[in-house]
């Protein structure tokens, strides 16, 4: 046969190829595998779609790095070269972006903690607001003033979150405060049910639930009700747009009481 007539150097060139070739042909056979159980995973436990891309991304990373270093150990070159040139480099790197590093590293871990999702209502340190958009870097923030702020994945995971979404509704609660100089009942029956009832009235095609209320606080300077309020997590400018209103009502109540008293 024609390769017994190789010479030494010859058949040692042929058995690195067909070496090398196999190690290319692991490397393309275990990027898939690798891809396909992270597509599985991500299914079952509906990961975020843009995670689940940058966990395929450094899985190919880690296959073409483990490859490299192979061909290097077959082709004679010492794999310490390989690691030194990766480490030297990952180096420079994280010293340039230490920042957006630990925002990225942020952001995985709120995908996967999962303290809120997309389309929660939430209020992250003092920003509350709709979620729009979770990234590697940023949570975006759809707020009461009709706008989107991007707050840095850091900086969520350093403030403290307040989720108030159950399902698909957000379960949202305000104060309100009123001086000792009236009666608790004439609070209830004349402030805050007659708004409630007039509330409920008006939107009860948007509103999931009745709002309900409660004493929430007393103290030497006066006492407080907090007024709890049900919408579907989908209307949530609905929900700029009529909140307001129920607490107008509320003080427009209380000014009336406040006139019949004088």
């Amino acid at each position: 046969m024609a390769f017994l007539n190789l010479t030494p150097e010859q058949f040692e060139l042929l058995i690195k190829i067909v070496a090398a070739s196999v190690i290319v042909a692991a490397m393309i056979i275990a990027d898939w595998l690798i891809r396909r159980a992270i597509t599985r995973y991500s299914t079952r436990i509906r990961l975020d779609r843009h995670l689940e891309n940058i966990f395929k991304l450094l899985a190919r990373i880690l296959v073409i790095a483990v490859g490299i270093v192979a061909l290097l150990q077959l082709s004679g070159l010492p794999d310490t070269w390989f690691l030194s040139v990766s480490a030297l480099a990952g180096a420079a790197i994280g010293f340039a972006s230490t920042q957006t590093v630990g925002n990225f590293l942020a952001g995985v871990y709120i995908m996967v903690s999962r303290p809120f999702l997309v389309n929660d209502y939430v209020k992250i340190g003092d920003v509350e607001g709709q979620v729009r958009e979770i990234t590697v870097n940023y949570t975006k923030i759809y707020t009461p003033t009709y706008n989107l702020m991007e707050i840095p994945n850091r900086t969520v995971l350093d403030s403290k979150i307040l989720n108030y979404s159950k399902g698909n509704v957000f379960d949202y609660t305000f104060q309100v405060g009123f001086p000792h100089d009236v009666t608790n009942e004439e609070i209830i029956n004349k402030c805050i049910v007659p708004a409630l009832e007039k509330f409920y009235e008006k939107y009860k095609d948007v509103l999931p639930r009745k709002p309900e209320f409660s004493m929430s606080k007393m103290d030497r300077l006066g006492r407080s009700f907090a007024i709890r309020v049900f919408f579907p997590e989908k209307k949530t400018k609905t929900f700029y747009d009529i909140q307001p209103e129920l607490m107008q009502n509320i003080v427009n109540n209380w000014d009336n009481l406040r006139k019949q008293k004088k």
